[in-house]
C-alpha cells in the first residue's frame, strides 16, 4: 500500500518510501482511532523524519507540529535508568549494590528485601516491590523522597531477583537513590546528565517550563465518534516523577534520546553521555516476563522483544493526558516513536503504525499481537454461606 517511487525516504533494501505516504498513514490511523492529535518520528539510513497530525488544542484549534511536546508516561523510566547508568559510569552508583547502602533510611515491609534489593532489580522490574500508589507530597524537593519514606508498609510481592513484576514504585526508588547520593533533585540531575548532553530542546519537565512550548492538551471520548473532552488536570505529582509522572517530550525528542543506545553512548558533537559497556549493561536481559504480552525480557531500563528474529528495545507509557511509545534496534540502526494525547489510545495507534513500517520501512515483520486464552466460568460459593464476614 504504501510502497512508491519514493522521493526522501529510503526503506530496506533499497527500495524507498514516499514520506507523503508515511504521512498519510498517521493521518489515517489518527482518525480511525479518534486520536485528536499526534506525531510519529522514524530513524532509518541515519535520517530523522518527523510527522504531525491532528491537533493540540481542540477548543482554540491549534494544529500539532514536530516539536509539540506531549505527555510520555512511563517511557520516561528509561531516561530514568539512563541516569543511574550515568552515576554507575562515574563510580558513584554500583548495580548490585545493596540500596539501603544509599538510602540509611530505606524501609520495606520485607527486612529480606530490604536488605537485598538492588538497583539492578530496581530497574528489570523485579524487585518484587508493589507497583505502589500516586500520592502527591507537593512541589518540594523533598517529594520524592517522601514518597519513598511512605513504601516502608508496601506488601512485597516475591524475593529480589526471582519474578517479574512492573512496578513504578521500583522507579521512583532507584531515581531517588540517585537524587541522594548527589545531593540534589532527580530533574536537576536529569537535565544536566541526560537532556542537555543529547540537545534534547521538546524535552520538558516541570508544567511551568511548557509555556515555552506548544503543548499538548490531553483529550479522552467516551466513543470514538464522540467529540473529545479535555482531561481535567495535568500528570501525576512530581513524587512520581522517575517513574513517568511529569515528563513532556517530542516523538522526535525521543528518536534523539534513542539514538544514544543505537551510537554506543555517544550524543550529538560525539559527546559520550553513558560509556558503551552502560549502554550494553543497559540491553542485557535480566528476567523473563510470564506473559509476553508487552515484551519476552526485561533489560536494566527497557524491555526486550524479538520480531522477526531481529532483537528490538523499548518502552511504553501512558498517563493522564497522553501515551508514548518508544523502540530502537542496534542491529539495524532504526528507532520509531509515536506520541498521542488521547491517553487510551495511544497503544492502538503505535500497533497499527508499527504494521506498516517495520515491514515496509524497516523490513521487519511485526508477529501478531498474543491473545489471552480463553477462561472458563465455574462458580465459587457465597462467602456469607461458608460463615466468613464479607465488609
Amino acid at each position: 500500500m504504501f510502497w512508491t517511487a519514493g522521493r526522501t525516504a529510503s526503506g530496506y533494501g533499497g527500495r524507498t518510501v514516499d514520506d507523503n505516504a508515511l504521512q498519510e498513514l498517521l493521518d489515517v490511523v489518527a482518525s480511525k482511532c479518534g486520536v485528536v492529535g499526534a506525531q510519529l518520528a522514524i530513524f532509518d539510513r541515519g535520517i530523522l523524519r518527523e510527522f504531525a497530525t491532528g491537533l493540540r488544542d481542540s477548543e482554540l484549534r491549534l494544529p500539532v507540529t514536530t516539536d509539540t511536546v506531549f505527555q510520555i508516561g512511563s517511557t520516561t523510566k528509561v531516561f530514568n535508568a539512563s541516569l543511574v547508568m550515568s552515576l554507575v559510569d562515574s563510580g558513584t552508583l554500583a548495580l548490585d549494590i545493596p540500596v539501603h547502602e544509599y538510602l540509611r533510611d530505606f524501609r520495606l515491609a520485607s527486612w529480606e528485601a530490604q536488605r537485598t534489593v538492588t538497583l539492578r532489580h530496581l530497574l528489570s522490574m523485579s524487585a518484587g516491590i508493589d507497583n505502589g500508589f500516586y500520592h502527591d507530597y507537593g512541589r518540594g524537593d523533598d517529594a520524592l523522597g517522601r514518597y519513598v519514606a511512605a513504601l516502608a508498609g508496601l506488601p512485597h510481592l516475591f524475593t529480589p531477583g526471582t519474578s517479574f513484576g512492573y512496578s513504578n514504585a521500583s522507579s521512583n526508588i532507584a531515581g531517588h537513590v540517585a537524587s541522594t547520593v548527589m545531593g540534589r533533585s532527580w530533574e536537576e540531575l536529569l537535565a544536566e546528565r541526560i537532556i542537555a548532553p543529547l540537545s534534547l530542546h521538546s524535552t520538558v519537565l516541570f508544567a511551568e517550563d511548557l509555556l515555552a512550548h506548544p503543548v499538548a492538551t490531553g483529550y479522552t471520548r467516551d466513543e470514538l465518534t464522540a467529540p473529545p473532552r479535555r482531561v481535567q488536570g495535568w500528570a501525576l505529582p512530581r513524587s512520581c516523577a522517575p517513574a513517568g509522572g511529569t515528563l513532556c517530550c517530542s516523538a522526535g525528542d525521543l528518536i534523539r534520546f534513542a539514538r544514544m543506545f543505537l551510537d554506543r553512548g555517544v550524543g550529538p558533537q560525539e559527546r559520550r553521555v553513558l560509556s558503551t559497556s552502560a549502554v550494553d549493561a543497559m540491553h542485557v536481559p535480566q528476567v523473563e516476563l510470564p506473559t509476553r504480552l508487552t515484551a519476552q525480557q526485561w533489560c536494566c531500563g527497557p524491555y526486550l522483544k524479538v520480531w522477526d528474529g531481529v532483537t528490538v528495545y523499548g518502552h511504553s507509557g501512558t498517563i493522564t493526558g497522553g501515551s508514548s511509545m518508544l523502540l530502537w534496534c542496534p542491529e539495524r540502526q532504526i528507532a520509531i516513536a509515536t506520541v498521542v494525547n488521547v491517553a487510551a489510545q495511544g497503544y492502538r495507534l503505535a500497533g497499527r503504525i508499527f504494521c506498516v513500517v517495520f515491514p515496509e520501512v524497516f523490513g521487519i515483520r511485526k508477529p501478531t499481537a498474543a491473545k489471552p486464552g480463553v477462561i472458563e466460568a465455574r462458580e465459587i460459593e457465597d462467602p456469607r454461606r461458608l460463615g466468613a464476614r464479607v465488609e
